[in-house]
């Protein structure tokens, strides 16, 4: 395959794409915004700590305005103020 060929079938999925999006703006219609009632009933799940242990460091990063303590680097230890 030459750059030309892979030029040309990128721009042809390209234009299938926006013809795909156009068919579905036309069935569909345009998309709204969220109401405030639905914005605030979103659910976000967050990534926890995936190994047994670890909570604690993941804890007192969260925590460190509360507690005094301030980070420097992610690899340093905090120092106590």
């Amino acid at each position: 395959m030459t750059k030309q060929d892979a030029l040309a079938q990128m721009k042809l999925k390209k234009h299938e794409r926006v013809m795909q999006h156009r068919a579905i703006i036309a069935m569909y219609g345009q998309t709204k915004g969220l109401t405030d009632s639905e914005w605030n009933n979103v659910e976000i799940r967050v990534k926890g700590s995936g190994t047994k242990g670890k909570g604690h460091a993941n804890t007192r990063l969260w925590l460190y305005h509360n507690e005094g303590i301030k980070l420097q680097t992610k690899y340093k230890k905090p120092r106590i103020i």
